[in-house]
């Protein structure tokens, strides 16, 4: 996966620059099906919805928050937040890469056994590329540590369709060892 990841990389870096780089002012909203594998080959289905922003301050950073709520088989629902602070520089006139870190929190709430939560860090890397006026690019690498063992690497990418200047739809995907996640995503960039 991560020289797939690399490739990717490697090919938005290679492609002629001919849109403007992407911007890190947006709020957006998704809806995502997630695969759990929870071991001895049972698998947990879900489905759910999310909502989260950036917004660029100074000359290369930017601040995010996003927060998500997962229902999975059997009533089990799970709740996500994360906030942090990002860094990105312009590899060229359409393309920028970032890093990432942040606090996360997630709350499981199980009927007749009430809800446990865990909170820690995520750390991430990752490039988005402009390809042309109309479409943008996206990979990650991150990882996250919620304590008693539950860390995990994972690796996301996807593509925005530009409808305006202002607005774009997209389609997303994530892996790590035990979770799969797919969805579509809306986005209203602002102060471009």
């Amino acid at each position: 996966m991560s020289r797939y990841l690399a490739g990717i990389f490697a090919l938005l870096l290679a492609v002629p620059a001919m849109a403007q780089s992407p911007s890190y002012s947006f709020v957006q909203a998704n809806y995502q099906e997630v695969d759990l594998d929870v071991g001895g080959g049972l698998d947990v289905d879900g489905d759910g919805w999310g909502l989260g922003g950036s917004v660029e301050f100074g000359q290369s950073f930017f601040g995010y928050l996003s927060y998500s709520d997962i229902g999975f088989d059997f009533s089990v629902d799970l709740t996500q937040l994360q906030v942090g602070l990002g860094w990105f520089t312009e590899v060229s006139q359409s393309t920028s890469v970032f890093a990432r870190v942040g606090y996360l929190q997630a709350e499981v709430d199980v009927p007749g056994l009430g809800s446990e939560d865990e909170s820690g860090y995520g750390v991430g890397v990752g490039i988005r590329s402009n390809v042309t006026d109309l479409i943008e690019l996206y990979g990650e690498i991150a990882y996250s540590d919620l304590g008693d063992g539950a860390d995990t690497t994972a690796f996301g990418g996807g593509i925005f369709f530009n409808i305006t200047d202002m607005f774009a739809v997209g389609l997303g995907a994530s892996t790590d060892d035990d979770v799969t996640s797919y969805g579509v995503n809306a986005r209203l960039y602002f102060g471009n």
